[in-house]
């Protein structure tokens, strides 16, 4: 799994240090690329609405399939019903793969791309070098070499936060690096993308869960994450009880509710801020495409459509089995004459 992110990392790094070299602003660059993968995942969130309408449409066929056989014991039944569905199903041209497997997937990768560069400003975002950052290293694991061990936290000693706790300790480490490799220019260049670091007063490097030491305005950023991901899933959760009620009484639909804010939270308290704006950035966009798509691409919409083309399809057909008939019968007649 991290190799995957670390491939993954590279040209999302590649496109934030694009970004931050135009707009001098690592949060306004996290902004741009958090909206430019929305944009490009655009095209597939507007298939997944109009594939969520159709299934919506069936939805009433599928109830009449399972009201069926509902007085058969409960394996017989399944697979009857199992049967019948995917037959309409097919008759129907739908399919279930179409709702979202890979929309979840190009996310997930997208997701780990970006924590991957965010994870690794230096390198990746700040690209300073292989022998810079292999000095800077060295300096860093000789400081916390030097610490008593029972203060030494996990984040500290992880591989996985070096970049981000090297950020966090520069001022710190800079008086023993190297002055042949650490000259004053990359010093400088380092000490301002320090501050563009901060947002609102928020360290990115640190992380929220060590808001007692670091400040009581640290808890905002899971907050925030929690509050902005609620809006998506509680529009979804209403926009459900009014399309589809009887998929709106299932309890499981209460829980997915509650459980993407709930994951917020629990990934911006634990990880770094930089980790939990990125968040917040992308559950405020996830709710304005939300809401843009339930606005402008209503089911109700797609649903007539549907019927509509549905309509001319059997007419036509009807009109062409009829044309046969006739020709048929004039063939036969011409034969009897």
């Amino acid at each position: 799994m991290d190799f995957i992110r670390d491939v993954l990392a590279i040209p999302f790094g590649y496109a934030l240090h694009f970004l931050f070299e135009f707009t001098n602003n690592y949060f306004l660059s996290l902004i741009i690329i958090t909206l430019i993968m929305r944009l490009a995942l655009l095209p597939q969130a507007v298939k997944q609405q109009k594939n969520s309408a159709k299934q919506m449409r069936l939805q009433a066929k599928v109830n009449k399939i399972r009201a069926k056989y509902s007085t058969l014991n409960s394996r017989e039944a399944q697979m009857k019903i199992s049967e019948e569905t995917q037959e309409l199903y097919r008759r129907e041209g739908f399919s279930m793969n179409n709702m979202g497997c890979l929309p979840m997937l190009i996310q997930f990768a997208v997701m780990m791309g970006l924590y991957g560069a965010i994870y690794s400003p230096l390198s990746l975002v700040l690209r300073i070098g292989d022998g810079a950052m292999t000095e800077l290293r060295r300096c860093f694991d000789a400081y916390v070499a030097a610490l008593d061990p029972n203060t030494v936290s996990n984040t500290l000693k992880s591989d996985y936060y070096f970049e981000l706790n090297a950020l966090n300790k520069f001022s710190e480490l800079k008086t023993s690096l190297d002055p042949a490799i650490f000259t004053e220019d990359v010093i400088l260049k380092i000490e301002s993308f320090i501050e563009n670091f901060r947002i609102f007063g928020i360290d990115l490097t640190d992380a929220p869960s060590q808001w007692k030491e670091l400040g009581w305005v640290l808890i905002l950023v899971p907050v925030f994450a929690g509050v902005t991901a609620m809006l998506t899933s509680i529009f979804m959760y209403i926009k459900q009880r009014k399309t589809n009620p009887e998929m709106a009484k299932n309890p499981a639909m209460g829980c997915m509710t509650f459980m993407s804010p709930l994951m917020s939270v629990m990934f911006s308290y634990n990880m770094p801020a930089g980790i939990g704006f990125y968040w917040i950035i992308s559950n405020i966009l996830s709710f304005i495409q939300t809401v843009g798509l339930a606005l402008t691409i209503k089911p109700e919409a797609i649903i007539a459509g549907q019927m509509i083309d549905e309509t001319v399809q059997r007419r036509s057909r009807e009109q062409n089995v009829k044309i046969k008939a006739e020709l048929m019968k004039k063939q036969e007649d011409k034969n009897n004459e």
